[in-house]
């Protein structure tokens, strides 16, 4: 019998042959168990089962058949039209009958069109926009000899499907279309592409239903092709992993915060709202995120992976292992590492991919660069149209991912999602964007505010006391050589001696390791061992070590026992990605939002609920009415971050971490705030500017810089010898503020005490009197334009990119390539002796190879790709693989050190890589 396949068992004997029709009736019945668990309109159900129904036809492509999944016994027999199946799906659909079935004309291109690019490929350009040779041979082809035969090969495959007879006259030859293609019409004419910016003159806007017929068809075709590979068809009903109870949900989180928590009296009837929840760190925004999901199905975005792997883990003890999934670049090595069964491994990586959990935790690359609406976007589209999407600390995104992450909460509700956004401080211009893209802001979105909720007891509530040191270049040293004063480095190992936790927070990796290494030369010997260093240019392996110890050394909250003292070095990865608890933090100048995440790590024993603040040590209550500073009942009234600013050049890595307008903005309203101006009202004054109006950056400069900020400007130049008179400086302020350095003299030695409210309002303020021209929100708002213009991205891994700016690669020091040559090829000797699950073998190559070896460092010019450097007899299926791995790892000139990380060479610019 002359059977269409459409999964070979070429490769593995052990399987069997799927055939078309049962393909079929797998995604069909994969369909219906989603309708089970959501509702949706009837059209849109018969038009999406039509789809899937009609999906594949094309694979009764001799060269589909014969070549592709080696179906030797096939008739007709021919290995030379090479077309691709799903563009060849639409010429066997009865287009007259198709139309009278849905009666509705949008919905018939639709459907043609889910079923044309449910497989996109990105050679679809030589077959769908411009003639194609082989296209009109093959059309000629079944015109004049392979119509009859290969439609009576569909109709006999189909008779094999059972309960959809009314689908099955659908199913003909189409001759028109045929011809079209012969007659030089362009595919594209056709079926209407979902794809590419080029082709949007000739689509009208994009419909809802659109989307989610070609999202439920990919979705359902990928989740049955991945059970039918597994040989796990009783699985279809694992498409959406049944919700815990929602009461015992709330009874959980109920037992380990209270019946009366602040997160259930907040969502009383907000359950169904989108909210943009502003709380501060350590308030507990997670437990508010799972009352709100209410039984829904959830994604919780965060930007870290260290924090995901955090939250994956809280996510489990609610919700239950079976029923949580997790998604980023490492998820298998940490689940492989966490499960020593390969296989249970292998099925809830596979089942996250698949997005069938009910609570998905990911980094936000997983789903964001989506908005640019890649090839594939409809599946993650259909699915959120659903679901419930949680995203942590947007602010920690640059301002190019900002803009496309605002983009992405767009579309998830036009597709009829809801959003929860919680961050400790949201800029204004996020927020803004926001409220435009969404018409209906004021009644579908509910802001919570706690700062404001809880304002009288945040304003008494201080646990940090700053001071500002501007370090001056000597004589001996250089503007480009970052050291910090021996009277610092001993300051920092004083507070160490006394027992004080230190963290000491630097900007780049080199100025780190510098700093280390400093502090571990003039160390006590008792000191040295407890001298610690954090930063991204550690291998994962040895950066896991030293994370998971530095946990514990720093463990939250600080033990009342602990009598020695230790100091931790690290880059701002350690801002949000450690949960630690520090007494003292020595700080390079960062953004103002920055500042205050890493001022968040010290005393982070100390918090906040109901009218007091609880030591968690001991549990010790302080009560508020007469205010609280916490940094007094641990430091004497000493400051507890220190804010070093270098006086030429601001921060280590100058202007490549950080923006110069970004700081010296944040210094100089902190200034504002050391002069005790009444922040509040400024801020109202800002609130009630049109961020839109074009005129904004001229009245945020007449209305407040001006006014706040030409005190500063005048003494400046008065001390300065230069001539300059109150109100007439010539110079916009808001330029001076950022170009000139004179005025930093005024923050040397500067100390303030702060509130937890009014680094609320500095924070609010920083962000609210950016300009829109300058050099940050420039990024933001370029970006939105070019989105809000309708650009899409030809390939997923460009979107990827740009939402992600790619500022590291992935290198191999030339010191280890001997030996990792040596260990790949004991892997693979030990693969070919004892073989584990086939599925992880990458898995494995990563966790047990690439971990120990790979560093990201900054882009070079020049690089030699380790393959090309093995030089290592392979059988081919070997070779291939590790082209495969090691096309993106290069080999870098510097030498690893497990204590210091990747060395950079002396004479080397520090680019700011972190």
């Amino acid at each position: 019998m002359n059977k269409i396949w459409a999964k070979s068992n070429y490769d593995d004997k052990d399987k069997e042959v799927i055939t078309l029709s049962k393909h079929v009736s797998d995604v069909l019945k994969t369909f219906e168990n989603i309708q089970k668990k959501y509702s949706f309109q009837s059209p849109l159900i018969e038009a999406t089962r039509i789809a899937i129904f009609l999906h594949d036809l094309g694979k009764v492509l001799p060269y589909f058949q014969i070549q592709v999944l080696k179906n030797q016994e096939y008739q007709p027999w021919d290995i030379i039209y090479e077309v691709p199946h799903s563009l060849f799906s639409i010429f066997w659909v009865d287009i007259n009958k198709l139309k009278e079935k849905l009666n509705n004309e949008d919905y018939f291109n639709f459907v043609i069109s889910a079923i044309a690019y449910h497989h996109w490929r990105e050679n679809f350009d030589e077959f769908i926009s411009r003639e194609n040779e082989i296209f009109i041979k093959l059309c000629k082809k079944v015109i004049n000899e392979w119509g009859e035969s290969l439609q009576n090969n569909l109709v006999e495959e189909y008779k094999k499907i059972s309960n959809f007879d009314e689908y099955k006259d659908l199913i003909a030859l189409n001759e028109k279309w045929l011809k079209s293609i012969i007659n030089g019409r362009s595919f594209l004419n056709l079926a209407i592409p979902p794809y590419k910016f080029d082709y949007e003159p000739l689509r009208r806007e994009i419909k809802k239903e659109w989307i989610l017929i070609a999202g439920f068809l990919q979705r359902c075709d990928h989740f049955a092709s991945w059970c039918e590979e597994e040989g796990e068809e009783k699985e279809l009903n694992k498409v959406e992993i049944d919700q815990k109870d929602e009461n015992k949900i709330k009874s959980i989180i109920s037992a380990k915060i209270g019946d009366n928590a602040w997160q259930f009296k907040t969502l009383d009837n907000k359950m169904d709202k989108n909210i943009i929840l502003i709380a501060p760190t350590g308030y507990g925004k997670t437990e508010f995120a799972f009352l709100w999901s209410n039984g829904s199905k959830f994604f919780y975005t965060l930007p870290l992976r260290s924090a995901v792997n955090n939250t994956y883990e809280r996510t489990k003890e609610v919700y239950g292992e079976d029923n949580t999934g997790i998604l980023h670049s490492d998820a298998d090595i940490y689940l492989l590492n966490k499960v020593s069964d390969e296989i249970g491994t292998v099925r809830v990586y596979e089942l996250a991919k698949q997005l069938s959990h009910p609570a998905i935790i990911s980094t936000g690359d997983q789903f964001f660069p989506y908005a640019l609406r890649p090839p594939g976007f409809e599946k993650i589209f259909a699915t959120l149209s659903y679901s419930k999407l949680i995203i942590d600390e947007i602010q920690a995104y640059d301002p190019k991912a900002c803009a496309i992450i605002t983009k992405f909460i767009e579309w998830l509700y036009k597709m009829g999602g809801r959003f929860l956004l919680m961050t400790a401080t949201i800029p204004k211009f996020i927020e803004n964007s926001i409220k435009t893209s969404i018409p209906n802001f004021n009644e579908d979105v509910e802001i919570v505010n706690i700062y404001e909720e809880e304002k009288k007891a945040y304003e008494k509530f201080f646990k940090h006391k700053l001071r500002f040191d501007l370090i001056k270049f000597t004589k001996e040293s250089s503007t480009s050589d970052f050291r910090l004063p021996e009277e610092k480095i001993n300051e920092i190992l004083k507070k160490a001696e006394s027992g004080k936790r230190a963290l000491v927070i630097l900007n780049t990796v080199a100025f780190a390791q510098k700093v280390y290494e400093e502090l571990t030369k003039k160390a006590s010997e008792n000191l040295k061992n407890n001298i610690f260093l954090l930063h991204s240019r550690f291998t994962l392996k040895d950066r896991e070590k030293k994370e998971n110890k530095y946990i514990k050394e720093f463990s939250n909250p600080k033990p009342v026992d602990e009598k020695i003292g230790k100091i931790l070095v690290a880059t701002q990865v350690v801002e949000a990605s450690l949960d630690i608890d520090a007494d003292v933090l020595f700080t390079e100048i960062c953004p103002l939002d920055a500042l205050v995440q890493r001022m968040g790590r010290i005393l982070r024993r100390y918090f906040y609920r109901d009218n007091k603040v609880i030591n968690k040590s001991n549990n010790k209550r302080y009560d508020l009415s007469a205010g609280f500073k916490a940094f007094e009942e641990e430091s004497n009234d000493e400051p507890n971050v220190y804010v070093l600013v270098f006086e030429e050049k601001l921060q280590s890595g100058e202007s490549r971490v950080y923006d110069k307008e970004l700081i010296k903005l944040s210094l100089a309203w902190l200034w504002n705030e050391y002069q005790g101006k009444d922040l509040e009202i400024l801020l109202s004054e800002v609130s009630q500017l049109n961020p839109n109006a074009e005129d904004y950056d001229t009245r945020i400069g007449e209305k407040i810089f001006q006014k706040e900020f030409i005190d500063l400007l005048e003494s400046i130049s008065q001390e300065s010898g230069k001539k300059g008179k109150k109100g007439k400086q010539k110079k916009d302020v808001y330029d001076i503020i950022v170009e000139n350095n004179d005025w930093l003299s005024k923050i040397d030695k500067m100390e303030i005490e702060l509130t937890e409210y009014k680094k609320y309002v500095l924070v609010s303020l920083f962000y609210s009197t950016l300009r829109r021209s300058g050099s940050y929100l420039k990024k933001f708002f370029d970006t939105l334009t070019i989105l809000e213009a309708g650009w899409m991205s030809e390939k997923k891994s460009e979107a990827e990119n740009l939402f992600r700016e790619i500022y590291s690669i992935q290198v191999i020091p030339q010191d280890k390539v001997e030996k990792f040559k040596e260990d790949i090829l004991s892997f693979i000797e030990e693969e070919k002796k004892s073989p584990g699950e086939k599925k992880l073998l990458y898995t494995r190559f990563k966790k047990e190879i690439l971990s120990k070896y790979v560093v990201s460092q900054p882009p070079e010019k020049e690089l030699v790709s380790i393959v090309k450097k093995l030089n290592v007899r392979l059988d081919k299926s070997w070779e291939n693989r590790l082209k495969r791995w090691l096309f993106d790892i290069y080999i870098c000139s510097h030498k690893y050190d497990e204590n210091l990380g990747l060395l950079k060479n002396e004479n080397e610019i520090e680019n700011g890589i972190l």
